[in-house]
């Protein structure tokens, strides 16, 4: 991590506060402002053309996506015949890192896509590092695939 605790408070009376952002996703939505303008630091924009693939099924995982605006179609191993689409303030790849260290479905761009981008090293590195902010984020992670899970039995 480049800065420190009295860049954040520079960046405080700088104006508008960018890494705040990050608090629209529910992986994130606990953490304190210090918290975020650190781990902001790690993260990259990326944006997607209608119909771009992403990531396919099979690659190693690398990146963990945060969709910020627009829509993703996944199909693979759980989602083959209909898909799965996600949208603003949800998170690609949190699940595959858990399950096995891979892509285990393709996603599409359906629109154009501006997402947030960290690697899964940097986010398992941050984790370990603040462990009291790692605490939060993977407790956010649970209640995500608690939701998931109930969701799914729902649909049977």
């Amino acid at each position: 991590m480049k800065h420190g605790i009295f860049d954040w408070i520079k960046s405080i009376f700088r104006g508008p506060q960018e890494y705040l952002i990050l608090r629209e996703y529910s992986i994130f939505s606990e953490l304190n402002s210090y918290d975020l303008f650190l781990l902001y630091e790690l993260v990259h924009t990326r944006e997607f053309k209608p119909g771009e693939v992403i990531f396919e099924s099979g690659y190693p995982l690398e990146v963990i996506y945060l969709i910020h605006s627009g829509e993703i179609e996944l199909r693979g191993e759980h989602h083959a015949n209909t898909g799965k689409v996600l949208g603003q303030g949800e998170h690609l790849g949190i699940l595959d890192l858990y399950y096995n260290g891979q892509r285990n479905s393709t996603a599409t761009a359906k629109s154009k896509v501006t997402a947030h981008a960290i690697s899964r090293t940097d986010l398992k590195g941050f984790i370990e590092s603040r462990p009291h902010m790692g605490i939060k984020i993977l407790g956010a992670i649970n209640r995500d695939l608690c939701n998931l899970l109930h969701s799914d039995i729902k649909e049977i």
